[in-house]
């Protein structure tokens, strides 16, 4: 180790970072190394030395006399809850960079700070024109990496809330440095500068659980310079704190991003990093001949393990915004083609830089292109799984009610879809045809390892949904319905026939029946009788 390097590591708590996204062969600025400072407390019993620079436009209304009392109690909110892990001092004459453009403003543009000094907070005051209260923009500028944080605001609803909104904004702005002194089961130890010193309250702890960095590389090169560069596309989050050190995650879209194999002497450092309050502007080219990734779909996830959910579709020039949500934490952005098939993966901070990131892609079109027919399969076996759900739950109901009839129909109906063999060989013919032209061409990537399992998930969905048992077992049903049926007929046949004939009476000989007696002729009306003549009991005749 060069005595360059070894300068760098002994002063990190100083002015003795290179910019950290210098170009490569660019050498960091000289470290100046005053003699005190070889002989240094160790950097986890170091302060960080702030200087903070606060300018308010005008419509917020704030004199001088507003801004020292401002400051002055803002001071005794740190003094309160951080304690001793900030220096903080202001600076009387602001900076004029710090104004309404401070969200566009560049690392290149900061120049002329006092180098003893660890970190710079820009902070800028102006109204809210949207509930008419305060609200504080700031950025940190990093003296020792020259690196500059991301933007954040925080709203001051009235004037009372504005030396609390103004430590708030503190908090956010306040980014710990640390040493990457190994690794241990897949994780990162860091050697956290200040974290010895102990807090006021918990609020003025250094480093806590969720605490995330970027991965800074110090390289020595042959001119006894130190040149730093950020391991891109890694981050480190903190899973426990132990004393001043702290065991991180390692978050990246490489292998092994915290690798030792350098050709030349060189050690790792980090700095800590905050989700920000500006979008994120991506642009997506292609590999080979950067032309622009346009029409693919980009989502994002919480690390680790939260739910994905869609951020848009890259424009014709493969740009896309990335606004800032509700998740104020490392995610994962996964950028797909054909819905489902990755393109690239990488963690990012949520509004981490306003500047607009380039990240070239392989777009993968025979792979694209199989993952297409893919779906479009999926989506014939995803119906037909519905659809002969549907058909099981109606037939189930008519054998609930008895009628079989409408059971004889259904088992027509189901009878009639594609049998799932017809699916599971439409899958193998197109698996054994990625697999042919996978062999036959080396310019594009045809069986990813996306495109192998989602192969094999929609062979598992074939298997496990789609089958003949419903229909066998509903025949079954309906074939024993009819025999019991038809046996029931043959029974009460069988019965009848067997049933003994009723006894019949004794054979007679017929007579022929006795005519029936003719009726009598009326009789004669009787004559009329004359009338006897009255009796003359004279002896007289007459």
């Amino acid at each position: 180790m060069t005595a360059r390097l070894l300068a760098v590591l002994l002063l990190l708590a100083g002015p003795s970072f290179a910019r950290a996204d210098a170009p490569a062969n660019v050498p960091a600025k000289p470290a100046t190394t005053p003699a005190d400072k070889v002989n240094a407390e160790p950097i986890d019993r170091q302060p960080y030395r702030i200087e903070l620079h606060l300018v308010a436009d005008p419509s917020a209304r704030i004199d001088e006399s507003s801004r020292e009392n401002l400051v002055d109690r803002w001071r005794d909110l740190v003094h309160r809850f951080i304690g001793a892990s900030w220096s903080i001092s202001v600076a009387p004459r602001p900076s004029p960079l710090v104004g309404d453009g401070l969200a566009r403003l560049k690392a290149d543009a900061i120049t002329g700070f006092d180098p003893a000094l660890d970190k710079i907070w820009l902070v800028w005051v102006d109204s809210d024109p949207e509930d008419g209260g305060l609200v504080f923009s700031g950025r940190e500028y990093d003296v020792a990496t020259r690196w500059l944080g991301p933007l954040q605001q925080q709203k001051a609803p009235s004037r009372r809330d504005l030396p609390r909104s103004l430590f708030a904004i503190s908090r956010n702005l306040f980014s710990p440095s640390a040493l990457i002194t190994g690794q241990e089961g897949g994780r990162a130890l860091l050697k956290v500068r200040g974290s010895a010193l102990a807090p006021a309250s918990d609020l003025g702890a250094v480093v806590v659980k969720g605490t995330t960095f970027i991965p800074l590389r110090l390289v020595s090169m042959k001119d006894d310079s130190v040149r730093i560069s950020r391991i891109a596309y890694t981050y480190l989050v903190a899973e426990s704190i132990e004393g001043s050190s702290a065991r991180c995650a390692i978050v990246s879209a490489f292998r092994d991003p915290l690798t030792q194999r350098i050709s030349r002497p060189n050690t790792l450092a980090a700095l800590g990093v905050k989700a920000g309050d500006s979008p994120l502007h991506l642009r997506f080219v292609t590999k080979t001949d950067k032309t622009p990734a346009a029409g693919y779909t980009l989502t994002e996830r919480a690390v680790p393990d939260g739910v994905a959910r869609e951020v848009g579709m890259t424009d014709r020039s493969g740009r896309i915004l990335v606004e800032p949500g509700t998740t104020r934490a490392l995610v994962k952005l996964r950028l797909l083609a054909g819905g489902s098939e990755p393109l690239a993966e990488f963690p990012i901070m949520p509004g981490e830089s306003s500047e607009e990131r380039e990240v070239a892609v392989d777009p993968l079109p025979l792979a694209a292109k199989y993952q297409v027919r893919l779906d479009a399969l999926r989506d014939e076996v995803v119906d037909q799984v519905a659809l002969r759900g549907r058909l099981e739950r109606m037939m189930q109901s008519r054998v609930d009610g008895d009628e079989w009839d409408g059971l004889d129909a259904l088992l027509k109906e189901y009878a009639a879809l594609p049998a799932p063999a017809t699916f599971t060989e439409n899958l193998t013919k197109m698996k054994d045809e990625a697999t042919k032209q996978a062999y036959e061409t080396s310019k594009s990537t045809v069986l990813t390892k996306n495109l192998q399992a989602q192969f094999s998930d929609l062979q598992a969905l074939i298997d496990g949904y789609l089958s003949n048992e419903a229909y066998g077992a509903y025949s079954e049903v309906l074939q024993k319905k009819k025999k019991d049926v038809a046996d029931a007929a043959k029974l009460t046949a069988k019965k009848k026939a067997a049933r003994p004939a009723p006894a019949e009476a004794p054979t007679v000989a017929e007579t022929p029946p006795a005519p029936a007696p003719k009726a009598a002729p009326p009789a004669p009306a009787p004559k009329s009788v004359p009338k006897a003549p009255p009796k003359n009991d004279s002896g007289v005749p007459f």
